[in-house]
């Protein structure tokens, strides 16, 4: 059995205003929460601001000392380098100034070992020099010993250590086309070339003989001269 209530008017508007009421009430709630997502995501936005800028301080001084720390870095780079380069340039006159007096060791040395008797591939010479040079026209022609007589020249270039890098064959042999060239005097001489070295790298004196040049070495107190394939240049 179904049971009717009746509303009057007074009951309805007093259940619309219930409702209005509520309404309202969820209303105000909804925009409490709005307002307070609101404020939350400004402060939220404020402190991300606040981080941002911080980390953006924070990169910037982090860049700034790494650009100090690679201007510092370049800076001892520098002066290691020119550090070195001074090194490099003093050992390089140090090994020059080595090679220069080794030089003139082995020179001085053949030059004495040859000049009381003056016989080279056993032939007597009335004139030994060292480091003959003669200048035409501002070009200056030098040979380390040069052995002198009325028919024959002998041109010894002289190296502590004879090795493919300081002895060319062609270039030696040019010079003794130069020296009769600039010496017309002696145009009519023979001249035989020689290489006399303290010792001779692998190879190079064959080479030598091979182009008709005379070796000169030493062993013990001995001079070893080697002009089996000398020949007239």
């Amino acid at each position: 059995m179904n049971t009717y209530q009746n509303l009057t008017w007074d009951d309805l508007k007093a259940m619309i205003a219930e409702t209005t009421k509520q309404m309202e009430e969820s209303k105000q709630r909804m925009e409490k929460m709005n307002a307070e997502t609101t404020q939350q995501m400004k402060e939220s936005k404020q402190r991300m601001d606040e981080m941002n800028a911080e980390a953006d301080l924070r990169f910037e001084k982090f860049r700034a000392e790494m650009e100090k720390g690679r201007k510092e870095l370049d800076r001892q780079i520098g002066d290691m380098s020119k550090s070195y380069g001074d090194m490099a340039k003093d050992l390089n006159r140090q090994i020059g100034g080595m090679s220069k007096s080794n030089g003139d060791m082995a020179e001085e040395f053949f030059f004495n070992a040859f000049r009381r008797d003056k016989i080279f591939m056993n032939e007597k010479y009335d004139q030994i020099h060292k480091g003959y040079f003669y200048s035409i026209d501002d070009i200056r022609n030098e040979f380390d010993i040069v052995f002198i007589n009325g028919k024959s020249i002998a041109i010894v270039e002289v190296k502590y250590k004879a090795k493919p890098e300081n002895i060319d064959v062609e270039h030696l042999i040019s010079r003794a086309e130069r020296f009769k060239k600039f010496s017309p005097i002696y145009k009519n001489h023979n001249i035989y070339l020689g290489v006399a070295a303290m010792s001779f790298k692998k190879g190079l004196a064959s080479d030598l003989h091979q182009a008709g040049i005379v070796t000169v070495h030493p062993v013990g107190k001995k001079m070893v001269i080697y002009d089996k394939e000398a020949k007239v240049f």
